[in-house]
């Protein structure tokens, strides 16, 4: 439920960011039309000023050649040419952007010998990349180009006069011929420059009505979509809030249908924010009692044996740490009917948003049941751990009783048959030992392998040493636990190797040295027994013997999944590796 909410309410605030966004992108596509409008309006303004600069430099340059004709000054043709710059100048910027890979320097180096304001260039060039395709465009740049060339033939023209006027003397009557002839090109320019300005105008037409429909079009695409977002936004909200409220009276039938008393209590009053109404059927007070009492109230009901180590708990509430809080309490409380149960409190901080512990929330849970059931199988456990304790006693004793018949069939026997009822007591006694470490164990299933080792290996040296004969017996065993069924073959093993060690490794010898060593190794363990004394057999091999302590050992190492490495030398070493039960 908790993750369900938590994807609706991403979901919605996916959504108000979304609005968010699409008004940004709103407002950046309004800033960006009124700034192509503003650019635009500006180059058609610059158009405009163009064309009364270059009419106002043809009109110039038409009186000044009249001048020249008429009084044949060469500073007029002089002026002449200078004032024609403006027009070759708006003709170099034409001409280069009609190409379409054009230079954007030569454009305005061109624009700006039109006497065409630098700010205003760039928008000249927009508008006229921009709205080339349209017939308005297009026909103001035909009535331009025509109206270049018409540049270009006066310029052919007055090149003439100048060119007859210094080759011999001209008369009145050729002069007036010029001028009607100058004034002809003047008209026809004239009207050139009308027709250009019509054009400009359409084009301004035009170009606002492009503007003004994109911005209408562009508006109700975005209201449009505004609208769908809003209906979205409304209905998903209210999809929300429904489902939030769904969500409130499922977790209020979970708290109110819960075994356990969930609750919020402040650390500064100490009182409780609030207390679900199962603590009615679990403890048959009111949450209003504990809300009003807060914790004083509930330290009144608890158990007195419990009640100081809880006071301790709450003293801690003042300047509470994260390694002195306890996640877990339990204690009883007495109910309304004056009976004590035991509950479980677990709980956990609340921290403010700079870090402070502020509140305790948590649920408390009737444990009287459990507490029964653990009271009733400790002391079930306890039953039984006597019972085993009584039994490995038991058979200990038995294993002791046969060792002691064992010892009366010594009398009157031959020593071959007394050293083999010997071999015997002493696997009995083994075996015995392991029981005995089992009743004295704690677990009664699990004996210290270490210890176990030790007493036996003192054992059978006791047997062997006598005031002639002196072994030194070094131990390296690790503290490991073992079951029963590894204990047994172990200390079998254990026997022989070392029984064998005695009887024939030190046979004749007064002194020597017998190490056991345990140690893990790789994934298991390796078993150690070394002597000092009477070297084996270079070519001896175990399975080839007939002795039954060697047969028992290979039996029994099988029994471990082990596997036995005979060294001899300077040291006669019987190495058994083998992995322990878990």
């Amino acid at each position: 439920m908790t993750t369900e909410n938590g994807k609706e309410r991403l979901d919605v605030n996916k959504k108000v960011i979304a609005l968010f966004a699409f008004g940004i992108v709103c407002a950046l596509l309004l800033i960006l039309i009124v700034n192509i409008s503003i650019n635009t309006a500006s180059g058609i303004r610059a158009y405009v000023g163009g064309e009364g600069m270059w009419t106002k430099a043809q009109k110039e340059s038409v009186i000044h050649l009249a001048n020249y004709i008429l009084t044949e000054n060469e500073e007029e043709f002089s002026h002449f040419k200078s004032v024609l710059r403006v027009n070759l100048g708006d003709r170099m910027g034409r001409e280069e952007l009609l190409k379409d890979e054009y230079d954007y320097q030569t454009i305005y180096d061109g624009f700006l010998m039109g006497r065409n304001h630098p700010e205003d260039i760039p928008h000249m060039i927009n508008v006229f990349r921009r709205f080339q395709w349209t017939p308005e465009v297009q026909e103001a740049i035909d009535v331009w180009t025509q109206a270049d060339y018409k540049i270009e033939e006066l310029i052919d023209f007055a090149d003439s006069i100048k060119s007859q006027i210094e080759s011999d003397e001209v008369s009145m009557e050729q002069k007036a011929t010029w001028i009607t002839e100058l004034e002809e090109l003047d008209h026809e320019l004239t009207d050139l420059e009308v027709r250009f300005s019509a054009a400009m105008g359409n084009m301004a037409r035009l170009v606002n009505s492009i503007l003004r429909w994109t911005v209408i079009l562009l508006g109700l695409l975005l209201i449009g979509i505004g609208i769908w977002l809003i209906y979205r936004f409304l209905n998903s909200t209210r999809v929300w809030m429904e489902t939030l409220r769904e969500s409130e009276e499922r977790f209020k039938h979970v708290l109110s249908n819960s075994k356990d008393v969930l609750y919020k209590m402040n650390l500064d009053t100490k009182e409780y924010e609030y207390v679900s109404p199962a603590l009615k059927s679990m403890l048959g007070y009111e949450p209003e009692e504990f809300l009003n009492g807060g914790v004083s109230f509930i330290l009144s009901k608890m158990h007195p044996k419990d009640l100081e180590r809880m006071q301790k708990v709450v003293e801690k509430y003042d300047s509470i740490e994260d390694s002195e809080f306890l996640p877990i309490v339990e204690f009883r409380l007495k109910d309304s009917n004056g009976d004590w149960k035991w509950v479980s409190n677990v709980r956990s901080l609340v921290r403010d948003s700079q870090g402070k512990p502020e509140a305790i929330i948590g649920s408390v849970r009737n444990i009287s049941t459990r507490k029964k059931q653990d009271k009733q199988i400790k002391e079930s456990l306890k039953e039984k751990e006597v019972l085993l304790q009584e039994i490995h006693h038991r058979v200990k004793n038995n294993l002791a009783i046969i060792s002691s018949l064992l010892e009366l069939q010594k009398d009157n026997v031959s020593e071959e048959v007394e050293a083999l009822l010997s071999s015997s007591q002493s696997r009995i006694k083994s075996i015995a030992k392991v029981h005995e470490k089992l009743y004295e164990s704690p677990t009664l299933s699990n004996i210290p392998l270490d210890t176990y080792i030790r007493e036996l290996a003192e054992e059978i040296k006791k047997a062997y040493t006598s005031n002639k004969k002196d072994i030194e017996l070094q131990l390296n065993v690790s503290p490991y636990e073992i079951d029963l069924d590894d204990a047994i073959p172990i200390g079998l093993i254990l026997n022989e190797l070392i029984n064998n060690a005695f009887k024939h490794a030190f046979k004749e010898l007064d002194k020597g040295t017998l190490m056991i060593s345990l140690q893990s190794k790789d994934k298991g363990m390796e078993l150690v027994v070394a002597n000092d004394g009477n070297a084996i057999a270079k070519d001896f091999d175990p399975s080839e013997s007939d002795s039954l302590g060697m047969t028992l050992i290979q039996v029994l190492i099988k029994r471990i999944n082990g596997t036995l490495h005979i060294e001899s030398g300077d040291w006669t070493k019987f190495k058994i590796q083998f992995e322990l039960k878990h």
